[in-house]
């Protein structure tokens, strides 16, 4: 099978692009038995990549039939457990009579049951197209009818539907971070004891993948609310070390959900007053913001000290770390710069939407990457010898993780020392800024208990 094969490919392709992938409630997907995952879709062919990665258990996808259409891909996809799906839009814009016919998937049906009974996990994105929507797109039928289809027809007892949630920070940008959320599993069994019918099955997985994404009546509520909230989440916990993310993305979503919960109450209430309160303390904290975008200073950061003593410690152990790791981050940026530069050029060309980005720097790059990974072994080989380009191959992977790890903490490195130096010359202004975040979390709580008591 290729997807022993392909899985570490792809998390080390993943591993480089993001910064960290996390998972919340893994354990609620069962590591063996018939199982539907049922997906959001904000990041294409990233989504897939993401799930097969994380999962411990091998799994199946679904796909639209459309990228079947090169028979080289097709084979590919084949091997690789993909099992085309002919959507209703695609035959429509087509031209096709089969967009209305809901026989059209009959033999696709029949091997998703088929891969059930076997025991075998079946990754579905149940919107049935990737977008950039501040929502959940409405669910189409198709997961319902197929959990159906393989208990009713094949008679596959025990199916589970396990809704994931992906949350991308920022899904465009390299070094950004993705949260993968687990939620509860619906037992199909009890659905179809309780006559439950299609739009009502579907109705219930939509509840249960609402409850792990994050949903929004507009890209402007999402926006406004995703900056409060990100701020604020930073100014609820302790300032970071360097080793350490920023402020988790499961603590940005809590707090996010937080405010959104209070911003529908809010709405429903229509208490002006309280209303002008918190459009105040929304203002505030986009102030708040902005003043520390204009010093270039990271929220995180505020609260450091500013004593001598602490930069001194902060300088040595960062320049002892960097006599270990610049080295090795060095070896892995000269052998790599060249290939994941040109597939990020190569990505960036023509983009129409911001789920292309990620996609097409992890295809090219996978090019690229392997391409001068044997150029260059060939190379010393012929210098040095087999063993010389043996050794030489099993240093690129670790170097080139390296060289991101690193380079994401001297980044990091960089903002303190910055923070550090401006609060040195001007004691006043961190003072002030940590007056002001005292006040916003002061605030902060007493209108989520105004608005939600």
């Amino acid at each position: 099978m290729i997807y022993p094969l392909l899985k570490p490919v792809v998390q080390v392709a993943l591993r480089w692009y993001y910064r960290r992938i996390t998972t919340t409630g893994l354990e609620r997907v069962p590591r063996e038995g018939p199982v539907f995952l049922a997906v959001n879709h904000p990041n294409a062919l990233v989504d897939a990549l993401v799930i097969g990665a994380c999962l411990p258990r091998q799994v199946g996808f679904t796909a639209k039939a459309t990228i079947f259409a090169n028979p080289l891909v097709a084979r590919f996809l084949a091997r690789a457990g993909v099992v085309p799906l002919r959507r209703a839009t695609d035959e429509a814009k087509a031209g096709s009579h089969a967009a209305t016919d809901p026989t059209r998937n009959a033999a696709s049906f029949d091997a998703v049951a088929q891969a059930l009974a076997r025991g075998a996990a079946i990754v579905i994105f149940p919107e049935g197209k990737s977008h950039d929507d501040p929502t959940l797109a409405p669910l189409r039928t198709g997961l319902a009818r197929m959990a159906m289809h393989a208990a009713q027809q094949y008679g596959v007892r025990g199916i589970r539907i396990v809704p994931m949630g992906l949350l991308f920070e920022r899904k465009e940008q390299p070094r950004s971070r993705v949260l993968v959320q687990v939620g509860e599993p619906v037992e199909v069994d009890a659905l179809i004891a309780a006559n439950v019918q299609v739009q009502t099955f579907t109705d219930i997985v939509s509840e249960r993948l609402r409850a792990v994404t994050l949903n929004f009546d507009s890209a402007e509520d999402a926006e406004r609310l995703q900056t409060v909230g990100h701020t604020m989440a930073a100014l609820l916990e302790p300032t970071p070390t360097l080793g350490d993310d920023d402020t988790s993305l499961g603590t940005t979503l809590a707090v996010v959900r937080r405010l959104d919960r209070a911003h529908s109450a809010l709405r429903q209430q229509q208490d002006a007053a309280l209303d002008a309160r918190a459009t105040v303390f929304e203002q505030r904290v986009r102030d708040f913001r902005a003043q520390l975008d204009t010093r270039r200073l990271d929220v995180h950061d505020i609260g450091i000290s500013a004593h001598g003593t602490a930069g001194f410690r902060f300088a040595m152990r960062e320049l002892l770390l960097a006599a270990v790791l610049a080295p090795v981050g060095v070896w892995g940026r000269l052998t790599h710069f060249v290939p994941i530069q040109l597939a990020r050029a190569l990505a960036l060309r023509n983009v129409t939407s911001r789920d292309e980005p990620a996609m097409n720097t992890l295809l090219a790059g996978l090019v690229l990457v392997l391409g001068a990974y044997a150029v260059q072994t060939a190379v010393v080989g012929w210098l040095a010898g087999p063993w010389w380009a043996l050794a030489f191959l099993l240093t690129l992977v670790p170097s080139a993780s390296n060289d991101l790890r690193y380079g994401d903490r001297t980044r990091r490195a960089r903002a303190r020392m910055r923070a550090y130096f401006t609060f040195r010359r001007e004691p006043e202004l961190q003072r002030a800024l940590l007056a002001e975040a005292d006040l916003l979390r002061r605030e902060a709580g007493a209108l989520e208990r105004a608005v939600l008591s």
